[in-house]
């Protein structure tokens, strides 16, 4: 049986007229109907064979307007398409190698063939020529595909790979005709391949395939290691997010108890004039500004910090830093501070600069047990290339140094994390340096390290250059003994808290009414059963919140001045932003006398 049907449209290719009606006739004979075109010349085959489908060519080499070897490989470059028997009256030695190896499927010579041997010839090559197609066609798929293919024949060895191969095993075509063993299965596996030197994560499938006519496997590898780490930090980032909530929230409810204790140890502080417990209430006093402190940095961590930028000069900031770190640290670390001659402004909130230096001054002293030195200097600087994803302009950058003991490499890409500390258990919370990063990139900034173990870290710290004048500072004059007379709408849900407000301007002669929602404050403004002077609420309450308070007082109630008592940032800008002189924010935890002033200012406005 032949390997193909007999609707096989053949181009016989034959300058003498008398072997041309010899072959056709020898093909007449055979069991094998074929439809045969005929061409004197190598012109007239090739323009046939753009205009008509043909299946095979019978080619004879030596034609009129081309010779020898040459008339095969012009066809071929014009027409890879289609299969092609090559009949030469000579045989010289080696001609036969030559003509396969420019694509012809077969050479046949003129020794008066037999019919039905002279069609098979035919049939086989066009078949031939097919499945050489469709192999260059799945070579040409898997050359094109981006992951690596790697094709291994039933003995194991390698016959072909992939650009995509190559570039991921470094130079892999010298695996040609190795050995590489693979077991065939339906799922995936993940392997690690050294990519020059570096590990890369990647998924390997196998298939059994058939390749050249031959049973094989095709292994399929993915290099999914840029993919596994931007999991990595989207979990990262989700973490961070949860960590943020989690903080938050933990922070609101210690700022409350924290308000009801400052309040509490500032009503002793009037009653108790014993020295000795006067003592005992300033270590009270010290313990509950270590925990304001710690709600801070909980606040800045899940970005929930209030903050309040203004126009600084970097200069006149690390100087009072410098006097504020000085009886902090031992005299075996030399600590130096070197203003710039000049420095460009910077907008920052001056407390969260004041805690970017803190931080990181603190951590240098950790890394300095024996001693050593410690520089904290500025200097104008301008970002000609994206680092760290700041955009080229100009900056302040502010360089803190030491020449301690350095910080491990796999520690580095680790240290502003929450949470992750190199110190020993007891010696930190891993906050500090979240914090600082958290900071500078809320001022638009960043920070960048490097370090060296044994050497020491420089942590740099960049903040964009601000053209804006610098901002004068309102001081106000402290007024401890400020009283009143007028009606104060306490909202508060937390009774401690609301306890504490309200013995605070009571015993400074204000009236007080309690409600712990919003809903209820309207409820009691809108019935005017209560003269109400000024309300004061909390910002966070079930039902209606201070700031959906604020602007329902905005619309029905617009005389009416609200003083909001927050620790979070949330709403806060959205509330200055509409410039109503009506509203005030008291910031949690504060002490009653800020409590008071915030009050009394507001109604005397």
């Amino acid at each position: 049986m032949y390997p193909t049907d007999a609707n096989t449209k053949l181009l016989l290719v034959e300058d003498n007229p008398a072997d041309a009606e010899l072959t056709a006739a020898v093909l007449e004979g055979a069991d094998v109907t074929f439809e045969i075109l005929t061409a004197a010349s190598l012109g007239t085959a090739l323009r046939l064979l753009n205009d008509e489908p043909i299946d095979a060519v019978v080619l004879d080499l030596n034609l009129p307007d081309s010779r020898g070897i040459e008339t095969l490989r012009r066809m071929r470059e014009q027409h890879h398409d289609v299969a092609i028997v090559v009949v030469s009256g000579a045989n010289p030695p080696g001609l036969r190698g030559d003509v396969l190896s420019e694509g012809a499927q077969d050479f046949i010579w003129k020794n008066e063939p037999d019919s039905n041997f002279l069609a098979r010839c035919i049939l086989y090559a066009v078949e031939r020529h097919r499945a050489q197609e469709a192999h260059r066609s799945v070579r040409q798929l898997l050359d094109a595909n981006p992951d690596a293919m790697i094709v291994v024949d039933g003995g194991g060895i390698v016959r072909y790979i992939n650009k995509a191969a190559e570039e991921l095993l470094h130079d892999g075509s010298n695996l040609i005709g190795e050995w590489l063993g693979f077991s065939s299965g339906e799922r995936l596996t993940e392997i690690e391949i050294l990519t020059g030197g570096k590990p890369r994560t990647c998924e390997m499938k196998v298939a059994e395939i058939e390749w050249s006519g031959q049973r094989a496997t095709l292994a399929a590898i993915r290099d999914v290691t840029e993919n596994r780490l931007l999991a990595e930090q989207v979990r990262a980032a989700q973490k961070m997010e949860a960590i943020g909530v989690l903080a938050g929230g933990v922070a609101h409810d210690f700022n409350n108890l924290l308000v009801v204790i400052m309040g509490n140890l500032e009503f002793l502080r009037e009653d108790i004039e014993d020295e000795d417990h006067q003592v005992m209430l300033s270590r009270i006093e010290t313990a509950t500004e270590r925990a304001r402190t710690l709600t801070r940095q909980l606040l800045a961590m899940s970005r929930r910090q209030p903050s309040r930028p203004v126009v600084v000069r970097p200069n006149d900031l690390i100087i009072k830093s410098y006097t504020m770190l000085r009886p902090s640290f031992p005299k075996d670390i030399e600590l130096v501070f070197i203003p710039a001659e000049e420095i460009w402004n910077i907008r920052i909130d001056p407390s969260e600069f004041d805690q970017i230096l803190m931080n990181l001054a603190f951590n240098a002293k950790h890394a300095l047990p024996h001693g050593g030195r410690l520089q904290v200097d500025l200097a104008n600087t301008t970002l000609e290339r994206t680092v760290n994803d700041l955009t080229p302009g100009q900056y302040v950058r502010v360089q803190v140094s030491d020449n301690g003991t350095g910080i491990a490499p796999d520690h580095l890409t680790k240290i502003f994390e929450p949470f992750f500390s190199t110190k020993t258990a007891g010696t930190g919370t891993g906050l500090g340096l979240a914090i600082c990063q958290g900071i500078a990139r809320k001022a638009g900034g960043d920070i960048v390290v490097s370090s060296e173990i044994g050497v020491g870290s420089t942590f740099s710290v960049l903040v964009p250059r601000c053209y804006d004048a610098v901002t004068e500072i309102d001081t106000k004059p402290e007024l401890p003994q400020i009283v009143g007379d007028e009606t104060v709408l306490v909202v508060e849900d937390d009774a401690a808290v609301a306890g504490s407000i309200m013995q605070a301007l009571q015993m400074r002669g204000f009236r007080t009414i309690h409600v712990d929602d919003g809903e209820k404050a309207t409820r009691v403004l809108s019935e005017g059963g209560e003269t109400v002077d000024i309300v004061l609420s909390d910002v966070v309450m079930p039902r209606m919140g201070g700031v959906e308070l604020a602007r329902w007082l905005a619309k029905h109630r617009p005389e009416m001045k609200v003083v909001l008592a927050t620790g979070y940032a949330d709403n806060v800008d959205a509330l200055r932003a509409e410039n109503n002189p009506q509203h005030e924010f008291l910031f949690k935890p504060f002490a009653p006398t800020d409590l008071i002033a915030t009050v009394r200012m507001m109604l005397d406005r």
